[in-house]
């Protein structure tokens, strides 16, 4: 067994330089009394010295000395005691610095603090500064006494490994719930909260039937021509621009954002919560990315960039709603719905909203619209078309008619849907 790794078992214990304990305190007491002897030391030997975890008869601080001067030092050479009756007196140990040096030990008896792996971490001692003798009966006690030093040594890196045990199970339980945090968050950013509470309960949602919903799709006209000349990462950054202020409208709404793809933005109102003024609620969602987009061209046009020119569409009618997918799953919706609201925005022109007719019956209460007869929607044939132009002035709070007053929301009961 080599040095470095007596020294290394040693270390493991996290003993060296720790306080007085009175675990071994008592076992130091102890053995003074079972041994009809003064002082009695539990040493260990590092690297370069001897140190004392508990001494009897005396400040442990004593005992801590250069290892070269220790007769522990010798004794732990053998797995055997080392008894000396007078140390003076044998050639072996009369140079040793603590014999020929103060404390001027005479009398010494050590038995070496064996661990299960067989390394000698120190020993227990008893020293006199007078030659005595020491009785087989005396050194069997000793030896006991070493083994008891030894367990205790065992328990305390039982109890260090386990604390520390311990600590890494609450910090992996803390991480967990941090990842569990993040997780649950994430899942209520993505579904609508009564959504993601039944994910999250039973990791199913039932697809359900929703009768009265309005659908909005936005998207930028000349989007995949403009995707060819502008740099990626500047397209990204402006797609992300407008689609953050509209994120931030539908949240102050209590709107639900769907999806988007590409450059199409997808929202809907009455779902998974009824709302009976759903048609009119997302008539303002649609005004107010109208708003938005104004005033951010109208920046880019003073930075010298060209406008990104949006259009939208807007449909009433019934949708089936559900989460799809395993590992990548969404909150989606189906139906003709949803067809005629993207159609409906296919439609449309430039910087203008086109709504159905279930749409305009929902809002004409408390929007100005435009009449545009019939149009023909791809796949679909004729339809009664609509402009939505504004809010009517009783229910507006500036005057294009882009944000509603306290009235229009006192009539609608936000919030209480």
């Amino acid at each position: 067994m080599t040095e470095s790794k007596r020294i290394a078992e040693l270390h493991s214990y996290e003993i060296l330089d720790t306080d007085e304990e009175f675990s071994f305190d008592d076992i130091t007491e102890f053995a003074s009394k079972v041994l009809d002897v003064t002082y009695v030391f539990i040493n260990l030997i590092d690297k370069n010295r001897q140190w004392a975890k508990s001494a009897a008869g005396i400040p442990r601080e004593a005992a801590e000395c250069d290892r070269n001067d220790s007769l522990c030092n010798i004794a732990i050479q053998k797995n055997v005691p080392l008894i000396i009756p007078d140390a003076l007196a044998d050639d072996r140990f009369s140079g040793v610095g603590c014999v020929c040096n103060a404390p001027n030990v005479r009398f010494y008896a050590g038995m070496p603090l064996i661990n299960e792996k067989g390394y000698a971490l120190g020993t227990v001692c008893v020293v006199d500064f007078e030659p005595r003798e020491f009785p087989y009966e005396k050194v069997e006690l000793l030896k006991s006494i070493s083994r008891q030093v030894v367990a205790q040594f065992e328990l305390k890196k039982k109890i260090n490994e386990s604390q520390r045990s311990q600590v890494k199970l609450e910090q992996a339980l803390n991480t967990a719930n941090k990842e569990k945090t993040r997780s649950e968050q994430f899942l209520r950013n993505i579904f609508p909260k009564s959504i993601a509470d039944e994910w999250l309960a039973s990791k199913n949602v039932a697809a359900r039937y929703h009768d009265n919903v309005t659908i909005g799709f936005t998207d930028f006209v000349n989007f995949t021509k403009n995707s060819e000349i502008i740099e990626p990462a500047e397209l990204v950054n402006t797609l992300n621009n407008y689609f953050s202020m509209f994120d931030e409208i539908c949240s102050t709404l209590g709107i639900e954002k769907l999806k988007t793809v590409g450059d199409s933005y997808m929202f809907a109102v009455g779902l998974p919560e009824r709302n009976r003024h759903h048609g009119v609620m997302a008539a303002l969602a649609a005004l107010l990315f109208k708003k938005t987009v104004t005033e951010l061209n109208a920046g880019r046009s003073i930075r010298g960039q060209q406008p990104w020119v949006m259009r939208m569409g807007l449909n009433s009618g019934a949708v089936m709603a559900g989460v799809v997918g395993t590992n990548k799953f969404v909150y989606d919706i189906w139906g003709d719905t949803v067809n005629l609201a993207s159609r409906f925005e296919q439609a449309g022109e430039e910087g203008k909203i086109n709504i159905s007719e279930a749409t305009y019956y929902a809002v004409r209460n408390f929007c100005e619209c435009e009449d545009r007869g019939k149009i023909d929607l791809k796949n679909k044939g004729p339809a009664n078309a609509f402009w939505l132009e504004r809010l009517k002035p009783e229910y507006s709070a500036d005057k294009f008619g882009f944000m509603g007053n306290k009235k229009l929301f006192s009539t609608l009961g936000f919030g209480k849907n």
